[in-house]
């Protein structure tokens, strides 16, 4: 199990350290693992300063995050324990993309062989699809090559006699340069990046597969039919196309942040929202047009819920035209598929029926997974917090978009999560510390108003306004602010206000250090990885652990190796130098 930390110092500044790199004795249960992070807490003696855990949407993480808080604050109840319990925003994006790419999802198929009439065929043929379609074949493709040190040499050689560079680039790799990449079945975004190189190389990789065949002869390697056709080359492009902005938040909130962004907590639910409107926006666009003789065809899409079942308002538009529909997109869609030749109105139509009904339930099915971790994002009120506390974003952003029925619940819902969650975990606690506030009214100042009832009327009303002033809690304050703002780093900003707000930046600098993912315990592996080598099999686990904490402290500048010194003790017994 790797522990890593994350918080932020005195000066505001991100860090973050490896607690742990510690073995995980018997089964991977909940409460198993809740044990051994009990330990590793204990030894560090932080048990009162864990705030929240972040981790993949295992089960397993669900039990372990009960069972830890419980025994660390026997006070939590249930309620305060999911709250805590932060869903690692890349393992999401990682099962989104395998949706896309790979997923079956039952009630998808059903839905689209209720449009197709072809309820039997339909699973069964996604599946061939799947496995013959054009992802498929290529990795076929770069599997052969590289396989064997000889084709491999042979593409290369190729690769730079047909390319058309004929001067040096200084500034950038040219394609004969760049190497094949071949996918793997652990992330998803080891096919995007397949993809991409492949498009890149697409005349390498044909002129390769024809004079490999023309020299070794039919029946040896890849087959004709394994050959990728003008059509497959264009769904290529249309899956990366749609699978892009997946990649990009991927890299974007993988890292140990940066000034408040790139990679923390308030960047998971915003994120979200863009996916969910891209995925809305291709399903829109791939939705199969009715025929104007008979039918106009409903185009009905998939209601989004935040928490609870609470619908998302439906969303639908008529397709009038066999051709592609255009004007059923939002404007800034239409604009983006009417720019550069050639557009992908003019890309898509040339796609076959089949490729286009492929492609709409791939999306729907990445669609689906997205929001059914969108829906539990709403589990803890500290994901919407987060952006409410963005002086860059602040409730306007949620204001902006949830703004029609249902949604206005949301906002309710994100408020009253963040002043009870405030209330609760700083204000109050802040509160027992210092003496009462006095809540008593001033009645001198209502002595010194006329007598008439008009008079004390107006003078009671004064009171009440300057109380209702200066009984204003800070979220109320905080709230009235002219935001949003343009500004680099929200941490600063809140830093520079801790007396101002003195529980509220004590919360909202809280948030700014809970990362949106979990990369953190997978860098760990791969960096442990590079230490246990083949010939370092028998190292100690404890050993392994102190080498990859210790690498992990120098690089985060926690510890300076240049700074120890070492003075010679010597024994009463024997006068041996230790």
């Amino acid at each position: 199990m790797a522990v890593p930390s994350h918080f932020l110092d005195s000066k505001g500044i991100q860090q973050q350290r490896l607690l742990a790199l510690t073995r995980q004795s018997g089964a991977h249960s909940g409460d198993n693992l809740a044990t051994t992070l009990l330990r590793v807490v204990k030894e560090w003696e932080i048990q009162d300063r864990i705030g929240t855990l972040v981790s993949d949407n295992a089960s397993s993480n669900d039990t372990c995050t009960t069972a830890f808080f419980r025994q660390i604050n026997p006070v939590f109840t249930k309620t305060d324990m999911i709250e805590r319990r932060m869903r690692c925003y890349g393992h999401i994006l990682n099962l989104v993309g395998k949706a896309f790419l790979h997923g079956e999802d039952y009630e998808t198929f059903e839905e689209e062989s209720q449009r197709q009439n072809s309820s039997d065929t339909l699973p069964a043929d996604l599946r061939l699809w799947r496995q013959q379609g054009p992802v498929s074949k290529l990795r076929k493709i770069i599997k052969f090559i590289r396989s064997s040190p000889q084709r491999s040499e042979s593409f290369k050689i190729l690769a730079q006699e047909t390319d058309n560079q004929d001067d040096w680039l200084l500034h950038e790799e040219s394609t004969a340069e760049l190497q094949l990449t071949l996918s793997n079945d652990t992330r998803w975004n080891s096919t995007y990046l397949m993809i991409d190189r492949a498009i890149k190389k697409k005349n390498h990789i044909q002129s390769f597969l024809v004079q490999f065949q023309l020299s070794e002869g039919e029946g040896y390697g890849i087959s004709a039919q394994d050959f990728l056709t003008a059509e497959d080359w264009r769904l290529l492009a249309e899956l990366k196309a749609v699978i892009e902005p997946l990649y990009f938040q991927t890299m974007r909130c993988q890292g140990w942040g940066e000034k408040g962004s790139f990679g923390y907590l308030w960047e998971a639910l915003s994120g979200m929202e863009f996916l969910l409107e891209k995925l809305e926006d291709w399903k829109l666009f791939f939705d199969e047009p009715g025929d104007d003789a008979t039918t106009q065809s409903q185009v009905h899409l998939p209601c989004r819920a935040l928490r609870n079942g609470r619908i998302r308002g439906n969303q639908s538009a008529r397709v009038r035209s066999p051709e592609l529909n255009t004007q059923a997109l939002p404007l800034h869609v239409q604009e983006e598929f009417s720019l550069g030749p050639p557009s992908v109105a003019a890309r898509l139509n040339v796609l076959s029926s089949d490729s286009r009904g492929y492609l709409r339930l791939s999306i729907t099915n990445a669609w689906q997974k997205l929001n059914e971790y969108y829906t539990k994002l709403g589990e803890s009120p500290l994901f919407a917090a987060a952006i409410i506390l963005h002086p860059g974003r602040s409730l306007r952003w949620l204001e902006t978009r949830w703004n029609t029925g249902d949604q206005l619940a949301w906002l309710r819902d994100a408020k009253e999560g963040l002043e009870g969650y405030w209330t609760a975990w700083y204000r109050d606690q802040a509160n027992n510390q210092s003496p009462p506030r006095s809540e008593s009214r001033p009645q001198k100042l209502r002595a010194e108003r006329e007598d008439s009832e008009y008079g004390q009327w107006l003078g009671t009303d004064l009171i009440r306004l300057r109380n209702g002033a200066s009984d204003a809690t800070e979220l109320e304050r905080y709230l009235r602010l002219e935001l949003p703002i343009e500004i680099d780093n929200p941490i600063t900003w809140w830093m520079d206000r801790r007396q101002q707000f003195p529980t509220l930046s004590t919360l909202a600098l809280d948030l700014f250090s809970i990362p949106a993912m979990a990369a953190d315990c997978e860098r760990a592996f791969s960096l442990a990885k590079l230490t246990l080598t083949t010939q370092r099999l028998a190292m100690n686990p404890e050993t392994l652990e102190m080498v990859q904490c210790l690498k992990n402290w120098l690089r985060r500048d926690a510890i300076n190796l240049g700074g120890i010194y070492f003075t010679p003790v010597t024994s009463a017994d024997d006068g041996a130098d230790l």
